[in-house]
């Protein structure tokens, strides 16, 4: 798990990077960004506040590790998930042009019989 710290409160994000020192990774490289508001990024966001979020404030390391896991995991199922849906769109291509190209030959094979 790589995340990225993008958080406006000093005091979090010391405590974090103190938490998170061997996860804690440059944004292009993270699975994900930790920030204590909701940010406009292409990549997940496990946002900690007082308010409606993944994690409330105030928090145990432990509490932390937990909620980040279940986070993570969920980030990689949902990307399972989208793959596994793009494997399966495209194999459905691949038969529907199988279905087409025998079709297609038997087609032939009739006109060159005739």
């Amino acid at each position: 798990m790589k995340v990225a710290l993008m958080c406006q409160s000093l005091l979090l994000s010391k405590s974090l990077n103190i938490f998170l020192k061997n996860s804690i990774s440059p944004y292009k490289k993270c699975d994900f960004v930790i920030s204590d508001q909701k940010l406009e990024l292409d990549k997940p966001q496990f946002i900690i506040s007082n308010e409606d979020s993944n994690l409330k404030s105030p928090f145990s390391e432990s509490t932390l590790m937990i909620e980040l896991d279940k986070f993570y995991n969920n980030v990689c199922l949902n990307n399972r998930a989208v793959s596994d849906a793009s494997k399966s769109s495209r194999d459905n291509k691949k038969r529907k042009i199988k279905l087409l190209l025998d079709k297609f030959r038997d087609d032939i094979m009739d006109i060159i019989d005739e």
